[in-house]
């Protein structure tokens, strides 16, 4: 009995260890994530020598094909999410994206004709939250994953997978920001 609550500090400690960045960025998402969801996502950190990892990991995840589906949430407005998103849109692809407010304004002043580019797509649907986001998030064809950004609004870490638990984790938190968003169109 002893070993075996040794056993789970330790993997707590570890757990801890690996997804530390991901935690201390990530804000109050990850409350009720069992730990079992926690050791089946891939992991991926910003680092002195490699700042951009977690953004490169977005990119693979979100590949160079075309994706059915493509549910996000993001927190920042950023040339990069935009082009990488067009990518991988096609004329079928079902998508929908939640913002916060300050998001909102930033597109509509910086990324204008994105903004106008989007609200022309039928299968697009914008939703706006009052509550101010602190993490991103992709569901797209099977995958999801959860980045947390720094104070400076760069992605920290990003923790991934597809496994059932995971896909059902990413898909609840989606549905709970979701559901604080009203469509854009509704909007007054």
């Amino acid at each position: 009995m002893v070993y075996d609550r040794y056993q789970e500090l330790v993997a707590s400690v570890d757990r801890a260890d690996r997804l530390g960045e991901f935690l201390t960025n990530v804000g109050d998402t990850v409350i009720d994530v069992e730990a079992d969801v926690l050791d089946q996502l891939t992991v991926t950190t910003a680092t002195d020598g490699d700042p951009h990892a977690p953004l490169d990991r977005y990119l693979t995840i979100l590949g160079d094909d075309t994706v059915d589906n493509f549910r996000g949430v993001t927190p920042i407005v950023s040339r990069i999410f935009n082009e990488s998103a067009e990518n991988v849109l096609g004329a079928e692809t079902k998508m929908e994206l939640v913002i916060d407010e300050s998001v909102l304004e930033r597109a509509k002043s910086t990324y204008t004709d994105s903004l106008e580019l989007a609200y022309e797509l039928e299968q697009f649907s914008l939703r706006v939250t009052k509550t101010e986001l602190d993490c991103g998030l992709l569901l797209v064809d099977g995958h999801g994953a959860v980045a947390s950004y720094d104070k400076d609004g760069n992605m920290a870490a990003i923790v991934d997978g597809s496994d059932e638990a995971v896909l059902e984790w990413i898909e609840s938190l989606y549905e709970s920001i979701r559901a604080q968003a009203v469509p854009i169109e509704r909007r007054g």
